[in-house]
């Protein structure tokens, strides 16, 4: 019998599964509110409507004359799609506690997160002004408590506002990798509230919004105008009353801060630097946040496998090309979301065969990513030609 078959296919529209890349941390010095916010205590929000419905409000931050609303507007008005997870802490408290290790403070807002944030950033409305380089002075414990989100797989990188930075200081001197220092302001905010603020809700908002791999300074993609961001400010002053050579003394020391380009509109950052060296393989934001995903992907690939049996060669008690195989594919199914979203050029992994599994209970393998570049200068020749010559 002649017969025409059709059969229906799944997945030509390529739709996937909504990426967790956005989950955000916010701690911040604030003040509790009867019937809403408290402090200590971490809440998960989905909107600036959630933050409204707690009693963080506009009115919040002109009643307290702190900034706290202001930072949640502008990372949800950065990225409508992302998730923020909020917890605030007394303004009496000094930064070496917000940074030290207990549950009041950054540990226990990553940890009631369940490890789900994947950049976090620290804001500050002190009753007593922070001290002359304070904060640069603690960065060595914000990369400390970095160190111990990787070590529990929890990786992030870490925003923290800039208050009263000591401008001679370089943080490219300090081997922080996952720490960025915010500087840039609003002036509206920075002339109504404090001189001092850095915008991080907003720096916050545009890294949860940009691909891993992507500079939160792409012009193209990163326009950060809108709501009240309409004259970007730097130390309580405009950012055109600052020369162009102090503006790249700052961008040489690893700051970060808005920037505008002469003739074409708009506000932008000036770069995704961290608090290390320069030729540091993690010395941008996009650079951690691209292996960060990574090992999150490979570790939740490879859990199941732990503890399982492992076949050898029978003669030489070696892995067979078989197991080789089985886990070099496992590892790259894992990353090949990232290779797909082109936020990786390509990856290598290696399982030696030579290694002794039976003597030593432990499987090497060596994961080698291929990242992405950034064009951070573009440099173009530009001249006359005399097409009769």
């Amino acid at each position: 019998m002649n017969e025409l078959i059709i059969q229906k296919t799944n997945g030509g529209l390529g739709r996937r599964m909504p990426t967790e890349d956005g989950v955000s941390g916010l701690l911040v010095q604030g003040v509790a509110v009867s019937g809403g916010v408290q402090l200590y205590t971490t809440y998960r929000l989905e909107s600036i409507d959630d933050s409204i419905s707690i009693g963080i409000t506009s009115d919040y931050d002109t009643n307290n004359d702190i900034i706290v609303y202001e930072h949640i507007k502008e990372f949800f008005r950065l990225n409508p799609d992302g998730t923020l997870y909020l917890m605030l802490v007394p303004r009496d408290k000094s930064i070496s506690d917000i940074f030290h290790q207990n549950d009041g403070n950054i540990y226990g807002l990553v940890r009631d997160a369940e490890g789900k944030i994947k950049q976090l950033a620290i804001a500050f409305n002190p009753t007593n002004p922070i001290g002359n380089g304070e904060v640069q002075t603690a960065i060595g414990q914000l990369q400390s408590f970095a160190d111990w989100a990787a070590q529990t797989q929890k990786p992030l990188v870490v925003l923290v506002e800039g208050r009263n930075v000591d401008t001679k200081q370089d943080l490219h001197t300090k081997n922080a990798p996952s720490v960025s220092v915010v500087v840039g302001q609003n002036l509206a905010i920075a002339n109504s509230f404090s001189s001092e603020y850095a915008a991080v809700g907003t720096v916050l908002g545009v890294v949860s919004k940009a691909r891993v791999n992507e500079s939160i300074g792409w012009v193209e993609k990163f326009n950060l105008t809108g709501d009240n961001l309409e004259v970007p400010g730097l130390f309580g002053q405009g950012l055109n009353t600052h020369s162009s050579g102090s503006l790249s003394q700052f961008d040489d020391k690893g700051y970060l801060f808005f920037k505008t380009y002469p003739g074409y509109a708009g506000i932008y950052m000036n770069d995704s630097y961290t608090a290390t060296v320069l030729t540091d393989d993690f010395a941008y934001i996009e650079s951690n946040r691209t292996i960060n995903k990574a090992i999150r992907l490979v570790r939740s690939a490879l859990l199941p496998k732990l503890a399982s049996p492992v076949q050898v060669d029978v003669k030489t008690g070696r892995l067979s090309p078989e197991v080789i195989k089985q886990f070099e594919m496992t590892g790259k199914r894992a990353l090949e979301v990232m290779l797909s979203e082109d936020e990786i050029s390509g990856m290598d992994i290696f399982v030696d065969p030579l290694q002794d599994i039976i003597g030593t209970s432990e499987l090497k393998i060596q994961f080698s990513l291929i990242p992405t570049g950034t064009a951070r200068k573009i440099s173009v020749t530009i001249g006359f030609k005399n097409p009769g010559l």
